[in-house]
């Protein structure tokens, strides 16, 4: 046997094992989340295998898609058009595309995977910080000599370059094809070796192993924090956007039950809600379920003020978080480049006396209606994906 096919064989078992280790006592046993957990796995391996064996270039990098709909970890946002690109600090790159009417964009460089400790986030910019010409053309450069302009450095530990594109109108809202090129010479394009595969390998099997892990623990550690029914204030989230403040709520509810949450809209270039499991730390089914709304979806009250209602059963508004049979979650909310940072309020009551908790104003929501926001969701969903 090769060493290679020795890379081979210690991966496929790292990877059985990785899975094998959701049926321990520190993960669910409940059968739904069991079988939520070993999608997860497969999911992440996936994605590994992107990172490591298929876009582990920095002297010919791609910027890929991640954090889509089948490769989450790490509760992303639903609204967000995630990718990244892997980086040399020597290196000099450059991002262009068009990206005329974006809502909001933040680009920032990583020191590596939050689940194997390495949590900075050594620079970043906003599309407020960026000058795009006439055009809605954007060219950023990223390291190499220091630009007065349209510029973000790659610090000696930098490892990844993160694109976040803020997609509130699903269906319309404008999306940017981003090119990434680098430019200092770094000779012919190198044929794969052994050696590539197996070290990519071992990488990949142990960022799957680490994530699993670490995710659990960080959800359980995050769900031990939150409290119950009742929101966290806004804070900035170690590892997280640098211009952007998160809060939550765990939700704990029986079929009967609601949450009646109310907020002032913040001020800022974005914000939503949004609906997760815990232990997986992955968005509930957001392309065939309203699991998440943002300023763009929501219905504003007359009052100027926005009520959301969580629960299992459709409570006849716009505004309803589909819990999809969960009796605990974790519901989230974010607000970038925000001036003001009010904290939801939330209230449990009966399902059937959500009307009571809502202005009179607050218009019925009928089963059509509903029927028709999924199509459009699932319309602006394929939209985003390309599916």
């Amino acid at each position: 046997m090769t060493d290679l096919d020795a890379a081979w064989v210690r991966y496929a078992e790292r990877i059985k094992a990785a899975g094998e280790s959701i049926t321990g006592p520190d993960f669910p046993a409940d059968p739904r989340l069991r079988a939520e957990g070993y999608r997860y796995v497969s999911r992440l391996a996936n994605l590994a295998h992107q990172i490591y064996l298929e876009f582990g270039s920095t002297a010919r990098p791609s910027l890929f898609r991640y954090n889509d709909d089948i490769s989450t970890f790490g509760a992303p946002n639903t609204d967000n058009n995630y990718c990244r690109a892997m980086v040399d600090p020597a290196g000099t790159y450059r991002v262009a595309g068009d990206i005329a009417g974006l809502k909001e964009l933040i680009v920032s460089v990583h020191d590596g995977e939050m689940a194997l400790g390495n949590v900075a986030i050594l620079a970043e910019v906003t599309l407020g910080d960026l000058e795009i010409g006439g055009d809605g053309r954007l060219e950023l450069y990223v390291g190499g000599p220091g630009r007065s302009k349209n510029w973000i450095p790659l610090p000696p530990e930098a490892a990844y370059l993160n694109v976040r594109q803020f997609v509130a109108d699903w269906e319309h809202g404008a999306i940017a094809t981003l090119h990434i090129e680098r430019l200092d010479d770094v000779g012919p394009p190198e044929n794969v070796t052994p050696e590539f595969i197996a070290a990519a390998l071992d990488r990949a099997a142990t960022w799957v192993e680490t994530s699993v892990a670490f995710w659990n623990q960080f959800s359980g550690a995050l769900k031990s924090s939150t409290p119950t029914n009742e929101f966290s204030a806004p804070r900035y989230a170690q590892g997280g956007a640098v211009n952007m403040v998160h809060g939550g709520t765990r939700w704990e509810l029986d079929e009967k039950q609601a949450l009646v949450v109310e907020f002032d809209q913040p001020q800022a270039t974005y914000w939503s809600i949004q609906t997760y499991m815990f232990h997986w730390l992955a968005p509930l089914d957001f392309r065939n379920r309203v699991t998440s709304l943002n300023d763009t979806q929501v219905h504003v009250d007359d009052d100027g003020r926005v009520r959301v209602v969580i629960s299992h059963q459709d409570p006849g508004v716009q505004n309803w978080l589909d819990v999809s049979g969960l009796r605990e979650g974790l519901c989230s909310y974010r607000w970038v480049r925000a001036t003001t940072q009010p904290t939801p309020v939330a209230t449990l009551v009966d399902v059937a006396d959500v009307r009571k908790h809502l202005p009179p104003s607050t218009p019925e929501f009928s089963a059509d209606q509903r029927k028709q926001q999924m199509t459009a969701r699932q319309r602006g969903f394929d939209r985003r994906f390309r599916r």
